[in-house]
């Protein structure tokens, strides 16, 4: 088995064994095998669902702010991995489940986890976090996030949707695009920009202006009167709807703001630089089982009368994809135990090309299994060809990877502090 890393993990944080031993025994119990576009589409909200019954979709929230969930509503003593979990590794844990997720199919990475509810649990005033808690967590149901716009992409200056202050509450009008969990998240923490009556009557159409105006983040159920929803077919990732949210006037209360109006870059950027980290180990994932079984393949196959496993061009391709995937699984982790270390001091940049390295290596290394497998590897009867739109979407997804390898550069070439070392060591 080529899972390296993720047992150095483990040897690491003995204490995750059983915490990983859950997770595993839920996938084995509900997906088995790699999905593939030729079966039937798993249950996917239901399976979620199940987890919360499993307690494993609150494991990676601080319990002293949440204490325990109820269960749609109901107190329960249920069957809880979260208490398998220390403090402190919390970041870690989850990281591992959606490693292991991704062996399974990359559309299984919202079975587990808080996902971008931790935003509204986190920074939310209490009874929106109580509220949000109880039912990512007690009853399983999804929270989606709504940045970017058509126009704008992933520059959040440029984000033209409004919240204008009406004094008790706030009226919130934009369009976000191509978001994913249209229809399927019970509600969405939407980025906007929080401005006066004046201030949104007196500009001009084009939304220059509000470059200048600091970004702001609201919980909004998505039952919400105003909001609007349109779907539409991604190229991959199929098992979660995308599409756009359109908000007509939509009245928020402002005991939905999380954190102060202006905190929006900074929950922004606490939570994505983790969210990126979780989305890099779901193609790790996938990327380590698309190897096991080519290697299983090249193993079973010959050219002639020798093994395909002796070929030297198939070995030098599969031994530069393990090394490429063992090396960013292994970053991610260190970058998921930094956070833990270092609390708030996140390092966005690094993160940010971390999830860029990963989702790049996974895409070759899948492709290259593809090539592998012949002609039956570009089938639908093989995960290999969904595993490659799957992964080429997240590549895409929370800012594209050539975006984020800029942020990197950028940190790098504007640091005045003394020079630190790119990849920080390991502490003992």
């Amino acid at each position: 088995m080529f899972l390296s890393e993720s047992c150095a993990v483990l040897a690491r944080h003995p204490a995750l064994k059983d915490f990983a031993s859950s997770v595993t025994d839920f996938l084995d119990m509900h997906l088995p095998e790699p999905v593939t576009e030729e079966a039937a589409r798993p249950p996917w909200l239901d399976l979620r669902k199940r987890a919360a019954q499993a307690g494993l979709t609150g494991f990676d929230l601080p319990r002293a702010k949440t204490g325990p969930a109820h269960a749609c509503g109901v107190a329960g003593d249920r069957a809880d991995a979260t208490r398998t979990v220390p403090p402190h590794l919390e970041r870690v844990a989850q990281g591992l489940a959606m490693f292991l997720a991704g062996r399974r199919d990359c559309d299984a990475r919202e079975i587990f986890s808080s996902g971008h509810g931790a935003m509204a649990v986190r920074y939310g005033r209490p009874l929106v976090a109580r509220s949000v808690h109880d039912r990512i967590v007690g009853c399983g149901e999804l929270a989606g996030v709504a940045s970017s716009e058509p126009h704008s992409g992933s520059d959040l200056r440029g984000l033209r949707t409004v919240a204008v202050d009406q004094g008790d509450h706030l009226l919130l009008s934009g369009t976000k695009g191509l978001v994913s969990r249209v229809e399927e998240a019970t509600g969405f923490v939407v980025f906007c920009k929080v401005v006066g009556p004046e201030q949104a009557a007196g500009r001009d159409a084009d939304g220059a202006w509000l470059r200048e105006v600091p970004l702001s983040a609201v919980w909004l159920p998505t039952a919400t009167a105003g909001v609007l929803t349109e779907t539409t077919v991604p190229l991959g990732l199929r098992g979660w709807s995308l599409g756009h949210l359109h908000f007509d006037n939509v009245r928020v209360g402002k005991e939905l703001l999380l954190g102060r109006p202006g905190d929006g870059r900074r929950i922004f950027d606490s939570h994505f630089s983790g969210w990126r980290l979780m989305m890099a180990m779901v193609c790790l994932g996938a990327a380590t089982a698309a190897i096991e079984e080519t290697m299983a393949r090249a193993r079973r196959r010959s050219v002639g009368r020798t093994s395909l496993a002796n070929v030297p061009s198939v070995v030098s391709r599969l031994g530069t994809a393990a090394a490429e995937v063992q090396a960013a699984t292994a970053w991610c982790f260190s970058l998921l135990e930094r956070i833990e270390r270092d609390g708030d001091d996140v390092d966005v940049a690094a993160c940010s090309a971390a999830k860029a390295l990963a989702t790049d290596v996974s895409y070759r290394a899948v492709d290259i299994g593809l090539q592998l497998h012949g002609s039956e590897g570009y089938t639908r009867r093989t995960p290999m060809e969904k595993r490659l739109r799957d992964i080429r979407g997240l590549r895409i997804a929370d800012g594209p990877n050539d975006t984020l390898y800029g942020v990197l550069a950028h940190s790098l070439l504007t640091d005045s502090r003394p020079a630190v070392p790119l990849v920080a060591q390991r502490q003992a």
